[in-house]
């Protein structure tokens, strides 16, 4: 019997450990597997392929086509009542007012402006699981006090009622103890509720099985503020609104074009006598230019491109401002929080002492068991409140790195 308990708890210690999560081996499978980055990286894959298709400025084109032609009147002593025809065509854009040309660096400013995003996108699914990896730890962690506060109040729980059995204590010291003994079971079941959720939650980030985080601290390294990827995002979409004030320019400057067809005939029901020259084959050479002498709509869509970019630049200058601004908080955050860590710890020292106290004054019968459960109510809330800002300081390290513009993968590397 002992034999099969003790393998019985080998396997569900086995289970556990195979689903508890190492941090940095959960970040690399939400960046692999998480819809939303799956979706980014795809959108930047159409935004290369957009700028491929438009890389040559030329335009050139080859083209082929078949024709056939019928009269149906009777003409064929003087024209051919069926013509077949197969031609191939080759058009260059010799000068097209610089529209392709900025079509084209348009093009590879919004992809390039889509990977920056995609990296900004990155950083914050980084900080999301983060946060949520430190929260599901704070929540085990927690659990695991409030079951020492409910091992203590069994314990008195028990002491006292065999008391009460003895008539050494009344029915209200019982009931007091039984009522936080059970209200501390409720919150413990919240707490599980609550760790449910999270996991929940992470599943979903990043498409991995876990029940349990692993011991994980974010390292401390200096860093300093650079450009970070949603700023340089936009930098990329302010000069594509320039290129798109260059394409409607384009319209009202000159157009040069060269076309070059070579034809190849077939003629039946027709005056061979009359009609014995017709050509076989035909090259056409064809050279156009042409001027956009007035239209209605350059006009306002060149507007239209220059409050764009005005927008833009004004968005752009903001959010500068704003990152330097989220930085300096950030750091200030960091620091604040390693404060009250100092404070909370000799809070914690100090409820324990308190409760310690307390303790065995209660037990002698020389105080009540008012102050008795609030010197232990005292002492959980501390180390509870302790527990948790530890894990906040690592999520707060963690968004202070991201928001100098770290690069992540840099970042990732010096996880352990």
């Amino acid at each position: 019997m002992k034999s099969l308990m003790k393998t019985a708890l080998e396997a569900a210690v086995f289970v556990t450990a195979s689903n508890a999560v190492d941090l940095k081996v959960l970040i690399t499978d939400t960046l692999k597997n998480n819809q939303n980055l799956k979706a980014d990286r795809y959108y930047q894959e159409a935004k290369k392929k957009s700028f491929q298709s438009v890389k040559n400025v030329y335009n050139p084109k080859l083209t082929g086509g078949l024709n056939y032609n019928r009269l149906d009147l009777d003409v064929r002593n003087t024209q051919v009542v069926n013509t077949a025809a197969a031609f191939v065509k080759f058009s260059m854009d010799l000068y097209d007012g610089g529209k392709n040309r900025a079509l084209k660096n348009q093009k590879l400013y919004e992809y390039k402006a889509q990977k920056y995003q995609n990296i900004s996108n990155v950083n914050q699914t980084i900080l999301n699981v983060v946060t949520l990896y430190f929260n599901l730890k704070t929540i085990k962690e927690n659990i695991e006090v409030y079951k020492e506060k409910g091992r203590a109040l069994k314990a008195q729980y028990e002491r006292i009622k065999s008391k009460y059995d003895l008539k050494m204590a009344t029915q209200e010291d019982v009931l007091k103890l039984k009522s936080e003994y059970e209200a501390n079971l409720y919150t413990i079941e919240e707490l599980k509720y609550q760790k449910m959720q999270l996991i929940k939650n992470i599943e979903l980030y990043s498409s991995v099985k876990v029940s349990e985080p692993q011991t994980a601290t974010i390292p401390n390294i200096n860093v300093k503020y650079s450009t970070t990827s949603d700023i340089k995002a936009l930098e990329e979409n302010l000069k594509a609104s320039e290129e798109s004030i260059n394409i409607a320019k384009s319209s009202k400057k000159p157009q040069l074009k060269i076309e070059d067809t070579l034809s190849y005939y077939r003629y039946s029901d027709y005056n061979e006598k009359l009609l014995s020259d017709l050509p076989d084959k035909q090259n056409q050479l064809n050279i156009s230019l042409t001027f956009n002498i007035f239209d209605t709509s350059t006009k306002s869509k060149v507007e239209s491109s220059k409050y764009i970019k005005l927008a833009t630049a004004s968005r752009l200058e903001f959010a500068k401002k704003q990152a330097k601004t989220d930085f300096e908080l950030a750091r200030q955050k960091l620091l604040t929080q390693k404060e009250k860590i100092k404070s909370l710890q000799s809070a914690v020292d100090m409820a324990n002492s308190v409760y310690n106290t307390v303790k065995i004054k209660y037990e002698n019968g020389l105080v009540d068991n008012i102050t008795y459960l609030d010197a232990l109510s005292k002492k959980i809330y501390y180390i509870a409140l302790y527990k948790q800002a530890q894990n906040e300081l690592q999520i707060i390290k963690m968004e202070y790195y991201l928001k100098s513009g770290i690069d992540y993968k840099k970042l990732l590397s010096l996880l352990k």
